[in-house]
């Protein structure tokens, strides 16, 4: 069996994808963009929910239950699904929030922080419920348990809000270190779901031998 170099994967990652709900987050995001009026920050925080909820579907894999055995590890299927999908998902975000224009350098370096956490819970969760599904699809999920996150967050006090929306005390180091953590959990918690099933089953499968051979 030929042995497909990493390029000739996303390529086909690329054109095997399903681009329908990112294609339809940025349409909508441009839409808010366009009739956004004072420059205020919750169009953008809005729009980035709305792309980060898309991205949740590059994890979408109908042949899932096909490539299960297969021998290139899930990780590395994941991987090249990811590198397809980020950076055009951030080449959008970055694209609106340019056209709409952030404040202050502070206020866009919040913006770029708020997105990275965002797309590392997307993926986190995304990642979690493609490898409970059956079906190999998360991505539905994505949206509204970002959702959710960020409406419990609303009810911890400003002061300790995990994943803030708007100001907090303490001016732009709070926002930044605290949407940096959620994209380093969401990270760890995508690395986490992406471990091979197979390669588990098989060890496990070892080791209970050799527990019946002493």
């Amino acid at each position: 069996m030929p042995v497909l170099s990493e390029m000739e994967r996303i390529h086909y990652v690329t054109r095997a994808a399903p681009w329908l709900p990112s294609i339809v987050a940025c349409i909508v995001g441009a839409a808010v963009v366009a009739i956004q009026q004072g420059g205020a920050a919750a169009p953008l925080e809005a729009v980035g929910i709305l792309l980060a909820s898309g991205a949740g579907f590059a994890l979408d894999d109908t042949s899932a239950e096909i490539l299960a055995a297969s021998p290139t590890p899930l990780l590395r299927r994941r991987i090249a699904r990811v590198l397809v999908w980020v950076p055009a998902t951030a080449l959008a975000w970055l694209t609106l929030v340019l056209v709409q224009g952030p404040a202050s350098p502070s206020e866009g370096r919040a913006f770029a922080a708020m997105f990275a956490g965002l797309l590392g819970l997307s993926l986190g969760i995304a990642g979690v419920a493609s490898r409970r599904s059956v079906q190999g699809r998360g991505g539905l999920v994505v949206g509204p348990a970002i959702v959710v996150l960020l409406v419990a967050s609303t009810i911890v006090p400003p002061r300790w809000r995990p994943l803030p929306l708007g100001d907090v005390p303490g001016a732009w180091t709070p926002i930044y270190l605290r949407w940096s953590g959620a994209a380093v959990v969401g990270i760890l918690t995508f690395l986490w779901s992406s471990r091979d099933r197979a390669g588990r089953s098989v060890s496990q499968a070892i080791s209970r031998t050799r527990l019946g051979d002493r």
